[in-house]
């Protein structure tokens, strides 16, 4: 009798109805019923429900009646993530993936444990491989781009959201990280459009007030931007990035009073999110702060471990500065961080990778050639900063 009760919350959960699934097989697996598809519908149910607790008793009760079943570890690897055991989900999913590689759920979990821990290179190659088995899912370019964005390879980033634009043109996270990259390139007529479409979509969201005050701050409309940022904050009052941008903005006005206020509560917020960091770094970089956007940068590579983003602002700033031994073990940080060296030929634009020996090491004092012009690359101009 209970295959029908089985059946039922299979065309539940195909439907999107988890709740009517556990409804179903709650009181069977209540009363011992120790069938292992059952648990493992339930099990499932749980982890589509959001109940990662009750998902990992169950499943953990299926995997000892299952041996090598690669459904039951990938949703119990997905429940552990939930609940933050990241070692313990990262066993079950590696699992998952050696016994079927070809479930794109499982990568996009692994890929997103490595990512919340911060392992971006580990993220970076696991992704690759994500990307190449299965090119039109969007849950693993999205997470590819972020990974890439992490390491500071903003142009492959860039691609990567353009990409998963393609496949999904109404997707918000596609647009708005797209046109933001777009702009942290000052690439601002590409970003023109899509800024104007996401405002379309939602004008009042703080994300795209971002992307506007953005747009308007790098277009020269000063007192447009300010007014973008001051609606953020409205909405927002601890974030750091529309703060930063509000401190540089008062700063050009030549209101001192309003300037150190946006400073200092800037300063005050500031905490373990990446973003806050870039936001405050950059700020202090265009107030002609020296000596403090280094310090913000230092505490940046401090507190978002395994990130390369930082360690190439430091790596040009240190080099801009004469500082040549210290920009030279930045950019040796950078490219052990990333696994590879990015070169940008300043006359075509090519933009060539190649892996990173750390036997060999890198000289980025040592000028080369563009495999596509052919033109001489002065070191380190070459190195792409973005």
């Amino acid at each position: 009798m209970h295959e029908e009760y089985v059946q039922s919350a299979k065309r539940a959960l195909e439907e999107g109805r988890p709740q009517d699934a556990i409804h179903v097989l709650e009181p069977l697996a209540d009363d011992g019923e120790d069938d292992p598809e059952l648990l493992v519908c339930l099990g499932i149910a749980y982890v589509q429900a959001e109940m990662p607790e009750n998902a990992v008793r169950i499943l953990e009760q299926a995997e000892t009646m299952l041996e090598d079943h690669c459904v039951v570890k990938m949703f119990l690897g997905r429940a552990l993530l939930a609940l933050g055991k990241f070692s313990y989900a990262e066993d079950m999913l590696r699992e998952s993936i050696s016994l079927d590689p070809n479930e794109p759920e499982a990568w996009s979990d692994l890929s997103r444990i490595l990512y919340r821990q911060r392992r971006y290179k580990e993220a970076l190659r696991l992704l690759e491989d994500g990307v190449h088995r299965f090119p039109d899912d969007p849950s693993l370019m999205g997470l590819y781009a972020l990974t890439l964005y992490r390491l500071g390879d903003y142009t492959a980033a860039t691609e990567e959201w353009a990409r998963v634009h393609r496949l999904r043109p109404d997707l918000m996270a596609a647009i708005s990280n797209y046109a933001y990259l777009l702009l942290l390139q000052d690439r601002t007529f590409e970003a023109s459009p899509f800024v104007g479409y996401a405002m379309t979509m939602d004008s009042g969201d703080y994300r795209v007030l971002i992307l506007q005050g953005e747009m308007r701050f790098r277009s020269g409309d000063l007192d447009a931007a300010t007014e973008s940022f001051l609606r953020v904050v409205e909405q927002d009052p601890e974030n750091i990035e529309a703060l930063s941008r509000l401190a540089l903005l008062f700063h050009m006005a030549r209101d001192h009073e309003m300037f150190r206020h946006y400073l200092s509560r800037a300063e005050m917020l500031l905490g373990r999110d990446p973003e806050s960091w870039r936001g405050l770094c950059e700020a202090y970089s265009r107030l002609g702060m020296p000596r403090r956007y280094v310090e913000c940068l230092i505490s940046w590579t401090q507190y978002d471990k395994g990130a390369a983003a930082p360690w190439v602002a430091l790596a040009a700033e240190y080099d801009r500065q004469g500082l040549i031994e210290r920009a030279r073990n930045a950019w040796r940080v950078v490219f052990e961080l990333r696994g590879y060296v990015k070169i940008r030929c300043p006359k075509c634009e090519d933009e060539t990778r190649f892996p990173y020996d750390e036997n060999l090491g890198f000289d980025v004092y040592q000028d080369t050639c563009c495999r596509s012009c052919g033109k001489t690359i002065n070191m380190p101009r070459g190195l792409a900063t973005y």
